[in-house]
């Protein structure tokens, strides 16, 4: 790690570190005479400690799949996981190690969610299988890792992915209310796109059948992206969070559509420059 990296990471443990104290003392502060994420975020509790991402034990990855509840192991969620090169156990292939996020509640994300510059990849949620209600505390360590440490929450999927957004991740002036909507493709990249890692993707990309999804455009929030889109809806966005973001894309991945292929490798080139 350069000296370079090594400022900017200490910078970045430094500032979270102070927004915990800063939660610290929104607790005592009615709700009305703090914005409302903040609240709600304020409710849960973080971890403190001499523990940064840069060193371990325990150890951090640059990118974690999440593999717990609602996610198809066997069909979207093993595709996105070859897609980015995210390898299972030795021999036994299993889904096990600091790859894989199987809770938002367990002793894993304590660590995770200081990691910085880095990707959280929720994959497809299954239609039926639930979507995951973080308690207070998970609310908080996720709210801590997409505003600050320059980390990028990517969702994949349709209407349970959103669904996952609006229940879960809060930012410093409140939740979200995101619209889910369909409407047929092809989705055609917009100007918002250039200077991102989304400019060297397709120009359009395909929706086969009902496998894309999007959200309403008026239901974004004033500052994000709308990367591609047709008619009312996008279906591939960004919405910048504190230091962080989220990165929506909304194809079930349930087969190799390379154009799509392409668009979640593009995901995962956000943020800074990754760890060495």
């Amino acid at each position: 790690m350069s000296p370079q990296e090594k400022e900017d990471m200490a910078r970045m443990n430094a500032k979270r570190r102070l927004k915990e104290r800063q939660m610290d003392l929104i607790r005592d502060y009615p709700h009305w005479a703090v914005n409302d994420g903040e609240v709600a975020a304020a409710r849960g509790h973080g971890q403190g400690g001499e523990w940064e991402a840069d060193r371990g034990p325990p150890y951090v990855s640059e990118t974690t799949l999440y593999a717990g509840a609602g996610t198809d192991m066997e069909g979207s969620a093993n595709l996105i996981r070859r897609v980015l090169g995210i390898p299972t156990s030795f021999r036994f292939h299993k889904w096990d190690g600091n790859n894989f996020l199987r809770s938002f509640d367990g002793p894993q994300f304590r660590f995770l969610y200081r990691n910085v510059h880095s990707h959280l990849v929720i994959p497809p949620l299954e239609k039926g299988g639930g979507v995951p209600l973080l308690g207070w505390n998970a609310i908080h360590r996720l709210y801590q890792y997409v505003n600050e440490g320059d980390n990028t929450l990517v969702v994949a999927g349709g209407p349970q992915s959103v669904l996952f957004i609006n229940a879960n991740v809060v930012n410093a002036n409140g939740g979200y209310d995101l619209e889910s909507k369909w409407h047929d493709g092809p989705y055609e990249r917009q100007r918002a796109a250039r200077g991102t890692p989304f400019e060297q993707c397709a120009v359009s990309l395909p929706g086969p059948g009902t496998q894309v999804h999007g959200v309403a455009l008026a239901s974004l929030p004033a500052d994000a992206k709308s990367y591609y889109e047709a008619g009312d809806v996008s279906v591939v966005f960004e919405i910048p969070s504190g230091d962080g973001r989220i990165i929506f894309l909304g194809f079930d991945y349930a087969e190799a559509n390379v154009p799509w292929v392409h668009a979640l490798v593009a995901a995962r080139e956000f943020g800074g420059t990754p760890k060495k």
